[in-house]
């Protein structure tokens, strides 16, 4: 009987369970952590402000309070050696330079310039450096012809007077103003990819095809073959500061024969001789100066314009001291009337 009992009272208890409505428990979504928009903002808002670095905005410069002259003549055994060779010939045409210093390393220099005339330094590396030391009211004539690093400079605050192949490039727009077409091929070096970089800036509406060159014979005339057809070209430049060019235009060959020498540019920074030119290179055009025949020069070229730039240098600041302002132009023996513009002294340079 109680058996009978038990088993109606489990299935009593089945029936009302099984009924029952099934419960799920839901889960709240998991809520993710909220970004931090502003952190990112402020990290964007950081690299939009991120600039590159500008030319300096022109300074104040009072000749008035320019109480002494710093010569910068760098590590450079034969420079330095020239440089005192003008100087003791020629201070004392020099009335009104009184007070000079003299500093061979940028390491000397401890605390920064103020007031004072700088003539130097006599290489790129150290002219790149100086602004570093640069105080209040100062004012550089640089004997390094290197106007890649003019950026670090102030608009009036420097004058290069080292004859430049800047300056150079810069003439050879009245010899290609007519041309269409340019084949560029640069030494692969230092020189050759500087000016290559100044002449694309310079000329930058000229088509140009450009090709860098060694010295071994296979990459002379790979460099030229990359150039393609060489008749589609007005005028073909080369910027070459050693001898490697000789090799390399006997490679400017075309279907018609050799590219016309006549048609040809080079850039070479006074490195070879006018006097000891060749006759199956002298149809290239190449600088001269307009007033001083260069062919009967026996003094190397590049000794011959430091000595110049020296004299021009001290020229100047001569004039500075006594008049207290940059004379716009110089005259000097027998280069004439030497403007001095766009940072640069105005050689009378022509291509021939």
């Amino acid at each position: 009987m109680n058996l009978f009992k038990n088993i109606i009272i489990l299935l009593t208890l089945i029936s009302f369970f099984s009924c029952a409505p099934t419960t799920i428990e839901k889960k709240k979504p998991i809520e993710k952590a909220p970004e931090k928009v502003e952190e990112k903002e402020k990290e964007i808002e950081k690299v939009e402000t991120i600039k590159k670095p500008s030319k300096p905005e022109d300074k104040i410069i009072d000749f008035n309070n320019i109480d002494k002259i710093i010569v910068f003549l760098s590590d450079d055994e034969i420079l330095t050696s020239l440089f005192y060779d003008v100087f003791i010939k020629e201070i004392d045409n020099f009335p009104d330079i009184k007070k000079i210093e003299f500093i061979y390393s940028i390491d000397e220099i401890q605390n920064s310039i103020n007031n004072s005339l700088i003539i130097g330094p006599t290489n790129s590396k150290d002219l790149f450096d100086l602004p570093n030391k640069l105080g209040e009211n100062t004012f550089t004539i640089s004997l390094s012809n290197d106007f890649s690093v003019m950026n670090k400079y102030a608009d009036n605050e420097i004058i290069f007077v080292f004859s430049s192949p800047y300056q150079h490039v810069e003439i050879l727009g009245d010899y290609i103003n007519s041309s269409n077409s340019l084949g560029v091929l640069y030494k692969q070096n230092e020189y050759g990819l500087k000016l290559f970089e100044y002449f694309k800036d310079t000329y930058p509406l000229k088509y140009i095809r450009s090709s860098p060159f060694g010295d071994s014979a296979v990459d002379l005339e790979l460099s030229v073959k990359l150039m393609g057809d060489l008749n589609t070209y007005d005028n073909i430049i080369i910027f070459d500061d050693t001898f490697s060019y000789k090799d390399l235009v006997g490679y400017l060959a075309t279907e018609d024969g050799t590219y016309p020498l006549e048609r040809t540019f080079l850039i070479d920074n006074f490195l070879e001789q006018r006097k000891n030119l060749e006759n199956y290179y002298k149809p290239i055009n190449r600088t001269f100066l307009q007033n001083i025949n260069l062919t009967n020069m026996d003094e190397p070229h590049r000794e011959f314009f430091f000595r110049t730039s020296v004299k021009i240098s001290l020229t100047i600041a001569n004039q500075i001291l006594k008049n207290n302002f940059l004379p716009s132009a110089i005259d000097y023996e027998n280069f004439g009337r030497l403007p001095l513009e766009n940072m640069m002294i105005s050689y009378p340079v022509i291509f021939d």
